[in-house]
């Protein structure tokens, strides 16, 4: 995305973004690594490193959002996307890393023919599998794959990958 996301801003004197985007997209799964080799980063797109900590949320959720608003995604889409990725986020936040600190990458683009935008939460923590009843809490995978229209999911002792995407409308 130009400028500044909120989260933290692109730094460009390490390489060309597109480098570093490729570079990262080659530790993903192939799924999500595919969806990364085709988006388009001449347009908006988020592409950003975090520390996966609850303050930085909502600063996610703002990325996305300006993010959205710069392609006119409809409001309604909008809203379905922002909640998805709030969901990822929040559970990455709340499930990887809970002995230690970690990261989170946010990565956010339109296909290079522009017809679908695909979102990627990652993390190099740990898996936790949800409940077999949620209770209050514990729904967070069952909304995203609700909310997107594409919901891919891979986890291992290398991380989290959480893939999601929805046509663009109009």
């Amino acid at each position: 995305m130009g400028g500044d996301n909120g989260l933290m801003p692109n730094d460009h004197s390490f390489g060309s973004i597109s480098t570093r985007v490729h570079a990262w997209a080659d530790t993903l799964p192939e799924f999500a690594a595919e969806a990364v080799y085709h988006a388009d980063l001449t347009g908006p797109h988020v592409y950003t490193e975090f520390v996966a900590v609850a303050d930085q949320v909502r600063r996610a959720r703002c990325a996305i959002e300006g993010w959205s608003q710069q392609l006119g995604v409809p409001a309604v889409q909008e809203q379905d996307i922002v909640l998805a990725v709030d969901e990822a986020v929040s559970n990455a936040v709340d499930h990887a890393y809970p002995d230690t600190d970690g990261r989170l990458c946010l990565f956010a683009a339109c296909t290079t023919a522009a017809r679908a935008l695909r979102v990627i939460v990652a993390d190099k923590g740990l898996w936790r599998p949800p409940p077999v009843e949620p209770g209050f809490r514990g729904r967070g995978l069952m909304m995203m794959q609700r909310l997107a229209e594409v919901f891919r999911l891979s986890h291992g002792p290398n991380g989290t990958t959480v893939m999601m995407g929805w046509s663009l409308a109009g």
